[in-house]
């Protein structure tokens, strides 16, 4: 009989592999490295390939449900057991087997949750244990973790190891989780920025504690205050993972890492620096998933995104996009990078940093320790035969001049650079050394955009508009409303009345009038009738249109743009 229930499981898992082969989501190369990481650890391919985050947890539950004909776990509507002494069971083999109970359907019988529905070792000890037969469902692993905290955590506060046979202490964060506290709090902490959309994740030592900050929706709220003496595990425990000098206290460091989280690859960028009360760690959580790359998913006006499209297929000359710090601008160039996909054009940028990666551009990070600044990148890029050219950030006159130079010989360059709006981006310019008659030549547009936080769908509530509300509609050209939306706040939210953020945006394309009043030194109303003639509309008209619908609060778009 345990030959032929081997037999069984090995053809199990045969089906589980020819229909993760066949799976249009799965890399190729991923795969080959979850073989051979598989066979060096003895985990199953999909296990080994869901931890190295190639296999995201939704489609490996999805998988053993498709394969072995079982239900994939949901733990809202099937919560665990908390009671285990009858089955003879503890948190502990759970933990190690990562398996849950979830009820008893009658004395002969349990249904429980396995990460590894076939992993037989597992289901065979809980079956022994508990003397019962065994009904099965796929769980996903971060769904099984999280509820076996809930759970037990209180139960088994010196629980092992998550599993035995985990791969590498690199390849996922939470494997530490319950090793030390400075790995615990970490990985707790990290867990929760993911789940509540954070941006950023901050470690604040102060006199007597550790401060824990996160970014969200553009915001720094409160996360925890822990004890201070954790401070130092916990800013150690970063830069292990971010391949930071650990000796080394003195000076700041930069570093990144990619953490697996729910079988997604996370990559996070990682600044340490002194204080008087120890070392400091932000971590930027770089989830490319969370943003779509398309121009479409941006949330941008019609008018804009139409000047972008309009962008991309120029043969040549210099486009731009503009904003403050942390207003999307890097999110919008790599939406427009992702439209060159498939394309014959050569494709090359420079960045600091390079935030995420595509298969088809030949990415270049900026290294001014040996050199390598934005200025000597574009010059060897020129001898690159490139077609397209993306410039991180336009911060000096030198990068200025040579980004110019390429797009008056033939190369489309697209590039970021600091200015108040899409208009001030040509005296910006002119204030680097750039002449007049050179951004007539080369210059083809400009988009500025900024961040508003989107109202919660669940709980915004409309509120009469205010006599002067309604003179600003008329001040922009809009019909007044009679009603704007506010925020209230609900649990889908936290409370804040706000979820996610959205940009508001302004942005034309250069015509030769346009640029021959650029060259004629014209004056900066001309030059805004120019740029009105050629599509440009304020950014509060487009601010005021989202208000009106509901997409955020009017009082964000005039925080947003007060000081324009």
């Amino acid at each position: 009989m345990k030959g032929s229930s081997l037999q069984v499981v090995a053809r199990q898992r045969g089906a589980v592999l020819a229909a993760l082969k066949s799976h249009s989501a799965v890399d190729a190369a991923a795969l080959s490295r979850a073989e051979l990481v598989a066979a060096r650890t003895r985990q199953p391919v999909e296990q080994a390939l869901n931890q190295l985050g190639g296999l995201s947890d939704d489609d490996l539950a999805a998988l053993y449900s498709t394969a072995l004909g079982i239900e994939v776990w949901s733990p809202s509507d099937d919560p665990p057991l908390s009671e285990l002494k009858g089955l003879n069971l503890t948190s502990d083999y759970l933990r190690r087997a990562r398996v849950l109970v979830l009820t008893s359907t009658s004395p002969e019988r349990i249904v429980c949750a396995a990460c590894d529905p076939l992993d037989q070792a597992a289901l065979q000890g809980l079956s022994f244990a508990s003397g019962k037969g065994l009904t099965v469902k796929a769980a996903r692993p971060d769904d099984w973790r999280r509820a076996l905290d809930a759970t037990y955590l209180a139960q088994a506060p010196d629980a092992g190891p998550l599993d035995e046979r985990r791969l590498e202490r690199d390849i996922d964060l939470l494997a530490d989780r319950n090793e030390a506290p400075g790995s615990r709090l970490v990985a707790e902490v990290f867990d929760a920025a993911v789940r509540l959309g954070a941006s950023d994740i901050h470690f604040e030592p102060r006199r007597h504690d550790l401060l824990i900050r996160l970014r969200i929706d553009g915001r720094m709220v409160q996360h925890a205050e822990v004890a201070a003496d954790l401070a130092q595990p916990a800013v150690s425990r970063v830069k292990v993972i971010a391949n930071l000098d650990l000796g080394e206290r003195r000076l700041p460091q930069d570093g990144r890492t990619t953490f697996v989280i729910g079988g997604k690859p996370i990559d996070v960028r990682v600044a340490t620096s002194p204080t008087v009360f120890g070392e400091s760690a932000v971590l930027r959580i770089l989830d490319r998933t969370s943003v779509p790359l398309d121009l479409d998913a941006l949330g941008l006006n019609a008018q804009v995104a139409s000047v972008l499209r309009g962008a991309a297929a120029s043969p040549h000359g210099l486009f731009l996009v503009t904003g403050p710090t942390g207003s999307g601008k890097t999110t919008t160039l790599y939406a427009l990078l992702q439209t060159f996909a498939g394309s014959p054009r050569k494709v090359l940028s420079v960045e600091d940093p390079v935030e995420f990666h595509f298969e088809h551009v030949s990415q270049t990070q900026v290294a001014p320790a040996i050199g390598l600044t934005f200025a000597a990148a574009l010059r060897s890029f020129l001898r690159q035969d490139p077609d397209v050219i993306l410039v991180g950030e336009i911060r000096d006159p030198e990068t200025a001049a040579v980004a110019i130079q390429a797009a008056m010989t033939g190369h489309l360059v697209l590039a970021s650079i600091h200015a108040n709006d899409a208009l001030g981006v040509v005296p910006r310019l002119l204030d680097m050394g750039i002449e007049s008659y050179q951004i007539a030549a080369g210059f083809r547009g400009a988009v500025a955009q900024r961040l508003v936080r989107r109202l919660c769908p669940h709980c915004s509530a409309s509120r009469p508009a205010e006599p002067g509300e309604r003179a600003l509609a008329e001040k922009l050209g809009r019909q007044a409303p009679l009603h704007l939306w506010a925020a209230s706040g609900c649990p889908h939210c936290k409370g804040a009345g706000f979820k996610g953020r959205i940009a508001i945006s302004e942005g034309f394309t250069a015509d030769d009038p346009f640029v021959r009043a650029v060259a004629q030194g014209a004056s900066a109303s001309v030059l805004n009738d120019e740029a009105v003639r050629c599509g440009l509309a304020p950014m509060a008209v487009d601010g005021f249109a989202k208000a009106v619908e509901g997409v955020t609060s009017l009082e964000e778009v005039m925080a947003a743009i007060h000081d324009r």
